[in-house]
């Protein structure tokens, strides 16, 4: 009975979307695909499931060897709004095209075969382009590593934390962040207007296109719902390359990029720190497996960008260990660039911080030894922000009880009190549970002293909150800060 009501109620939602799109523009979905058998199907149910209706779906098979031509050929067979194009192998910027070339909708997307689109992401975009007029709408995205769907990055959680319709680049240069081809809609009379295309060039390459279709967008819309599902692999082209070469061409991607912005310098700004803080930082942490000849690339290209940079945003927003590094890479000595990386100094939790006249400061690998000076080593406001996690959580007798952490990143804390906001529960807060326990990339562990605590909702088991407020305090220093609680 329980299942012919819920079938019920799918009809009656699949009934009322399809009125509602009854008039909606045509949106072209285009999806390239090179060996991508293991995936193209999944891809294309997200498809054909999510809410709006009124898509035609483009597949360029770009020379596959596997059996991802006659999968998708199977499933256009079913799918009258499926077209399957096949070409020689050209590469994904090619296969776009191609598909763009075929595609006849008012609205553009692009879905890379092994990924997916949400169940109503898509639907929220196209409504809100649609009052807006925008040429562009960017979607939050989050990832797929093996079965287990992660949330979107902090960075892309604090873009689309703040939607907008209607602005323009300078505006909202935070955009700039989203650079991957998925999450996007793109109005076609303007893709085609500004003759985008996305480049032959494989890696960093697609970092161009957004930042030319947001500087020459007449508006932007900003939606907060989740509408792409980007798929990590192991072998991604963006992620597994540790040679000079990978690092030469993320560097002409960035270059090409800051070239692009040079018209609107408040873009410019704001990519260069984007860049410090999350793109390049990547290159970095692949030192950890890197030889000199990765190195002497990074010598060679990172520093100018660093130079770039508006001085004062540049010192209280990027992190304190790629500030060091950074000022070490401007050396141009190995050696104390390899005893940084080797001695863990890109993971400023693993090591001890205190008060030194410039600010609070990270005592990484080097401190009072290398030609750097003290103010590369001060931690930024967010890297010493108050972090709070709830690890486990359990009825008793009618009551809620839950495990957390609450610490100050790199702090050692003294004699921290925990206080919680409620809705007017009665709460016991009992410390002494297990502290938190940082693990390194080479195995290491920290633990936070005084950073483990009990929290008792007394007879709230039945109505458990989905999330809690804490609010942590050292002597002088105090947090806020909402942790989930597992369901």
């Amino acid at each position: 009975m329980r299942q012919s009501g819920q079938r019920a109620r799918r009809a009656l939602g699949a009934a009322r979307r399809r009125w509602r799109n009854r008039d909606s523009p045509l949106l072209s979905v285009v999806i390239p695909v090179y060996n991508g058998a293991a995936f193209i199907e999944e891809s294309l149910r997200s498809v054909v499931d999510q809410q709006y209706r009124s898509v035609e779906i483009v597949v360029v098979d770009d020379g596959s060897t596997d059996d991802s031509l006659a999968i998708a050929r199977a499933f256009a067979a079913s799918h009258p709004h499926v077209t399957v194009l096949s070409q020689p192998n050209g590469g994904v910027g090619v296969a776009r095209s191609t598909g763009t070339a075929a595609a006849t909708g008012d609205y553009l997307t692009f879905v890379d075969a092994d990924d997916l689109v949400t169940p109503s992401g898509i639907q929220t975009a196209m409504d809100t382009l649609r009052r807006s007029g925008s040429d562009v709408s960017v979607m939050p995205y989050q990832r797929l590593e093996g079965d287990v769907v992660r949330p979107p990055a902090p960075w892309i959680r604090a873009l689309h934390a703040q939607p907008a319709e209607a602005v323009g680049l300078a505006e909202r240069p935070d955009v700039l962040l989203s650079a991957i081809p998925g999450g996007k809609i793109f109005r076609r009379s303007f893709w085609d207007e500004h003759e985008l295309v996305y480049p032959t060039v494989l890696l960093a390459g697609d970092q161009r296109v957004a930042a030319e279709a947001f500087l020459k967008a007449r508006s932007i819309d900003i939606t907060g719902d989740v509408g792409y599902t980007w798929r990590r692999q192991a072998t991604s082209i963006s992620q597994g390359h540790v040679t000079a070469a990978a690092v030469h061409a993320r560097q002409d991607a960035i270059d090409a990029v800051l070239e692009i912005l040079e018209p609107l310098p408040v873009a410019r700004e704001e990519r260069i720190l984007q860049y410090l803080r999350h793109n390049i930082p990547n290159s970095l942490l692949k030192l950890e497996r890197a030889d000199d000849e990765y190195l002497d690339a990074l010598i060679e290209r990172v520093p100018r960008i660093v130079a770039a940079a508006p001085p004062g945003r540049y010192a209280a927003e990027v992190p304190a260990q790629y500030r060091v590094l950074y000022a070490l890479l401007a050396a141009g000595d190995h050696a104390p660039i390899w005893r940084f990386v080797r001695a863990e100094g890109m993971q400023p939790e693993m090591h001890p911080s205190g008060d030194e006249p410039a600010g609070r400061t990270a005592y990484l690998p080097g401190w009072q030894v290398d030609d750097v000076p003290p103010e590369a080593y001060v931690l930024t406001d967010e890297q010493t922000s108050a972090r709070a996690v709830v690890r486990g959580v359990r009825q008793e007798a009618g009551d809620l009880v839950l495990d957390v952490a609450a610490w100050f990143p790199t702090i050692e804390m003294i004699a921290p009190t925990l206080s919680v906001k409620t809705d007017g529960d009665l709460v016991d807060v009992a410390p002494g549970a297990e502290p938190h326990v940082v693990t390194s990339r080479q195995g290491a562990q920290r633990r936070y002293a005084g950073s483990g605590w009990t929290l008792t909702f007394k007879g709230a088991a039945r109505r458990a909150p989905r999330s809690v407020t804490l609010t942590l305090e050292d002597g002088p220093r105090s947090g806020t800060v909402t942790a989930s609680i597992p369901r």
